[in-house]
């Protein structure tokens, strides 16, 4: 069976000469122990890579501009960049129009949000660097469990879901932590899974969250 190709969306962070594109090594790490090939995206025309790629994964990174849910600039913890706002909405339009698996990992899940048309907190307490417990519904839990402890590395959290989602997992104190779509395969999480498959990066005390990678792999 070939090996699917799951587009990995990078940050930007301007190096001494260039513009430098970033991402974690863990992403392609975990795609490749699912079964899939993952492809650093550098730019290009979101179409085409829709076409040439069977699957999308929205990495984690800084914060979503306010103004892309129609918010005003709130706070000034934001880190954004709208380059890349403006790059993985155009990816995410062509993923999800041509029906293919998406994944969004902490920034990604927030962006899927927005780009269906949710809101967003713009800062929230308590779930920077840091891990605690969500509760999950069935669907989800069949892939993370009913009630893992996981990571927590954000400050911008989903506020009204999107009207073709529907969260499947909260926080303790509410937060939403994952997004289902009701039709398409499409899933977003707020914690980080790819630091959470033992023996690459243990989090979160022996948790194996590498089913959410092979979902996405097997969706392809």
């Amino acid at each position: 069976m070939k090996s699917p190709m799951i587009l990995v969306s990078s940050g930007r962070t301007m190096g001494s000469l260039s513009m430098q594109r970033q991402q974690s090594a863990l992403y392609g790490m975990c795609l490749a122990l699912s079964g899939g090939t993952g492809v650093l995206s550098s730019g290009g025309d979101a179409r085409t890579l829709a076409a040439r790629c069977d699957g999308l994964l929205l990495a984690g990174g800084g914060d979503i501009h306010p103004s892309r849910f129609g918010q005003p600039v709130q706070s000034e913890k934001l880190s954004i960049d709208p380059v890349r706002d403006e790059e993985e909405q155009a990816l995410f339009q062509a993923f999800f129009s041509r029906g293919k698996p998406i994944l969004g990992i902490c920034r990604g899940i927030q962006a899927v949000n927005v780009f269906l048309g949710g809101t967003l907190r713009q800062h929230i307490e308590g779930h920077s660097d840091c891990c605690h417990r969500v509760r999950c519904i069935p669907r989800l839990a069949a892939l993370a469990g009913a009630a893992p402890i996981v990571n927590s590395y954000h400050h911008q959290a989903v506020d009204a879901v999107a009207s073709s989602l529907h969260a499947a997992a909260w926080a303790e104190d509410g937060t939403v932590e994952a997004l289902l779509h009701e039709t398409a395969p499409l899933l977003g999480v707020q914690w980080h899974p790819e630091r959470m498959v033992p023996p690459l990066c243990d989090d979160a005390a022996g948790a194996n969250h590498l089913p959410l990678f092979r979902r996405l792999c097997e969706r392809c």
